[in-house]
């Protein structure tokens, strides 16, 4: 006959129970137990910490410590009713909330209301408000007074991820423990005797890759435990763990890594079109890279064994240190670039392969850089006529406008009337509020040139840029030609592949009829009535 007891998830099963079953929080800890044993505790503790650190755990052990028959003891007996209740969760003097959904200040005001009541059979009653952060300054301030000053009978124990985000009135009020990240090898010989018991299966090589990918959270590490304790006889490797998150194996990124370096787009984009059909993350194959030069570097800075196998370190070691720390510093740079973009593929496939075709993108350079190094074929003086004319017109119109004292002008948006440089800047900043990602893009490009030309704005972009205009001409009328029209008062966007002997657009500058000038003028620079007078 099938059991019909439920399974219990592995990090609930083996949640420690006693101080001394906490791991990687040896200071935390020794601290609780000694305010414990000389009863010298607190009304209200912060833990914060990364997630799955331990404080929700601890939290629950204090309790028990506090209210345990044989206490309060910094060893609880784990045999009385008050330490069965409060292992279990049904405790009714140990109230755990979370403030993520019960975060207002109602719910606030249920819990104050509340610790007007002595405990119904326990020593202390203790509140345990878990991810306190999510809650509302309204709740923040209902609980103040409280937290200060509660009865005797009650403890405050708040648990945070973020606390940056508690007001400081809050923090000044909690004794404060900071929980750090568990350190590998203590997480490593843990899941390993978790290993024997659950699931002997998995390798060795697949636990230090499921250290490396917990962020020091055990309860994350148990979890990926869990999940192939159940794959069956077949032995679970380091590939199949990267293969269940979705994430690129160490072996295609030193693919990558070897690519760029040795300048072969080809190579470079048969392994991102293979990353692509896998369906990895362009995010994720950019931390992956860096992470994995980076390891590569310490561990040779550190003269420590490898934690991964040789294959990707053999690969590295062909380029020198400086070139992969330069890759890396652009990777990071990329990463930044592409967070703004709901589909961050292309950019990335279009920065990856300039990087393979030896292209200056630019990244590593700042606005000031890039307005220097552009050559500027147009001066204020070859702006084209008409847009002299609004200019003076619009002038001269303000000037003679008589207003009254009360009556104020609405800002319009004006053409950049400074340098060049100015210009070309201004423009910029126009794109990118209309589209962070053409921004980005425009800002990273190789822009040799920039001229107005018989009312074109031609932007000359240094040789093999052919994909990248091709983007950016995909938005011209939408983000370009509009950033243009405010900085350069033309109308046109012309993109030039520097040596393509592309001509500008040859455009006649239609006169405008007297009668049309003053509509011409509003519409032009989104003017109003008052700014003309009647």
């Amino acid at each position: 006959m099938a059991s019909t007891e439920r399974y219990v998830s592995l990090y609930r099963k083996y949640r420690p129970t006693t101080f001394d079953g906490v791991i990687g929080q040896e200071t935390v800890v020794r601290i609780l137990k000694g305010s414990v044993d000389t009863g010298r505790t607190s009304h209200a503790y912060l833990f914060a910490g990364p997630k799955g650190t331990g404080k929700t755990t601890v939290a629950r052990i204090l309790a028990k410590a506090l209210n345990c028959d044989k206490g309060p003891s910094s060893h609880p007996c784990m045999e009385c009713e008050h330490c069965r209740a409060i292992t279990s969760g049904t405790d009714i003097d140990v109230i755990e909330i979370d403030a993520a959904s019960n975060r207002g200040i109602d719910e606030i005001r249920d819990l104050r209301e509340s610790t007007r009541f002595v405990p119904a059979r326990s020593r202390k009653k203790v509140f345990i408000i878990d991810e306190a952060h999510m809650l509302t300054v309204q709740a923040f301030n209902a609980l103040l007074k409280t937290l200060e000053e509660p009865p005797d009978y009650v403890v405050f124990i708040l648990a945070t991820t973020e606390p940056q985000k508690l007001p400081e009135t809050i923090l000044s009020r909690c004794q404060r423990f900071d929980f750090k990240r568990i350190s590998e090898m203590a997480m490593f010989q843990y899941l390993q005797g978790l290993r024997n018991i659950e699931a002997p299966n998995i390798t060795d090589e697949a636990l230090h890759q499921i250290v490396a990918l917990s962020g020091g959270s055990m309860r994350g590490a148990i979890g990926l435990v869990d999940q192939f304790s159940v794959f069956g006889t077949e032995s679970v490797s380091s590939a199949t763990v990267l293969d269940l998150l979705g994430l690129p194996t160490e072996e295609n990124i030193s693919l990558l890594v070897e690519a760029l370096l040795s300048r072969d787009p080809k190579a470079v984009s048969s392994v991102l079109d293979q990353l692509e059909r896998s369906g990895i993350e362009p995010a994720d194959l950019l931390e992956r890279t860096i992470a994995l030069i980076s390891g590569y570097i310490l561990d040779k800075v550190t003269l420590r064994t490898p934690s991964s196998d040789s294959i990707p370190n053999d690969r590295l070691k062909a380029f020198p240190d400086a070139t992969l720390v330069n890759l890396a510093a652009a990777f990071a740079l990329i990463q930044q670039q592409s967070v703004y973009l709901s589909d961050p593929y292309p950019l990335v496939q279009a920065f990856l392969l300039a990087i393979a075709l030896d292209l200056p993108m630019g990244l590593d350079r700042s606005h000031e850089e890039f307005s220097h190094e552009v050559q500027f074929t147009s001066s204020q003086q070859d702006v084209p006529r008409l847009a002299v004319r609004q200019m003076e017109t619009v002038q001269k119109a303000v000037e003679v406008s008589p207003g009254s004292p009360d009556e104020t002008v609405p800002e319009t948006r004006s053409i950049s009337t400074g340098e060049p440089a100015d210009q070309w800047a201004h423009f910029k900043a126009l794109v990118s509020d209309a589209s962070k990602p053409i921004g980005v893009m425009l800002q990273a490009l190789d822009v040799r040139e920039v001229g107005v030309d018989q009312g074109v704005l031609r932007i000359v972009l240094g040789p093999k840029t052919k994909l990248f205009r091709t983007m950016l001409e995909q938005k011209q009328d939408e983000v370009l030609v509009p950033a243009a029209r405010s900085a350069y008062a033309v109308d046109q966007v012309k993109l030039v592949e520097e040596g393509s002997q592309e001509p500008a657009r040859q455009e006649t500058v239609a006169e405008v009829p007297v009668d049309d000038k003053l509509e011409l003028l509003k519409k032009t620079f989104d003017a109003t009535e008052s700014l003309f007078g009647s």
